[in-house]
């Protein structure tokens, strides 16, 4: 397996031992996320899909049960093998891809819409440009983002991955990317309130979650939580229109 940035978070032993030490896999809801699910309704995925850090592959799957050409790449062994299997008994074709996303910077694929679904607040701050250069170099001119992320502005008590702020969305990416919006916007959990409240640092393995304000949370039909987190869609601009500032 390829390495780099993303193994300083073990996803592997999230996936193959969450049972046992909690509820560290809040993303797991069984299906793909509604917001994605909406984006799809409204045409906003064509040509080839890369679903970035894809996780167990709900969000890959359903799109392309829609009639997408998609590819996917996490990781996680257990999480791609979940995805593939799922694949088989749906009778759908997902590109399934075992790897490090950073590895892929060289891999001379390129493809016209980007999802990035919870993958980004992941990535250390200090890495931000290694990220934006991977996004680059595994996009056709004129491909699209759509980039869901835990936002500072909006969900500041929830546990886990750090938070991101409007403002560093556009300075990370105003240079290269024609931002289109960036908004508010529901992720769905697996977790009940309760749950939330007892959640470890996936990053740690330490308890570390503020409680004060998670009666006020929205859930869902089933008692889950719904958080507020950022929706960026952005498209690239042409190379010559790119610069090495934000605007």
């Amino acid at each position: 397996m390829a390495t780099g940035s993303t193994e300083k978070i073990p996803f592997e032993k999230l996936y193959q031992d969450g049972e046992k030490l909690g509820p560290l896999m809040p993303w797991n809801i069984g299906g793909p996320q509604p917001a994605v699910r909406a984006i799809c309704e409204d045409g906003g995925f064509r040509g080839h899909v890369l679903d970035l850090g894809c996780g167990l592959g709900d969000n890959a799957l359903y799109l392309a049960s829609q009639g997408h050409q998609v590819s996917a790449v996490d990781i996680s062994e257990v999480a791609v093998e979940c995805g593939r299997k799922k694949a088989r008994d749906y009778e759908l074709t997902v590109d399934f891809q075992v790897a490090d996303a950073f590895s892929l910077t060289n891999s001379g694929t390129r493809y016209d819409v980007i999802l990035d679904s919870a993958f980004f607040h992941t990535v250390p701050e200090d890495e931000i440009p290694r990220y934006t250069e991977l996004l680059r170099a595994l996009c056709e001119e004129g491909a699209e983002l759509h980039l869901f992320t835990f936002s500072k502005e909006l969900t500041p008590d929830y546990p886990g991955p750090r938070r991101i702020s409007e403002a560093e969305l556009r300075d990370a990416f105003g240079a290269q990317w024609d931002i289109k919006v960036i908004e508010a916007t529901r992720y769905h959990s697996s977790l009940p309130p309760e749950a939330v409240a007892q959640m470890v640092d996936p990053r740690t393995f330490e308890v570390d979650a503020p409680t004060d304000n998670l009666s006020e949370q929205m859930v869902d039909e089933a008692g889950n939580v719904v958080s507020w987190i950022w929706h960026m869609h952005a498209v690239l601009r042409p190379q010559e229109n790119r610069s090495e500032s934000p605007v």
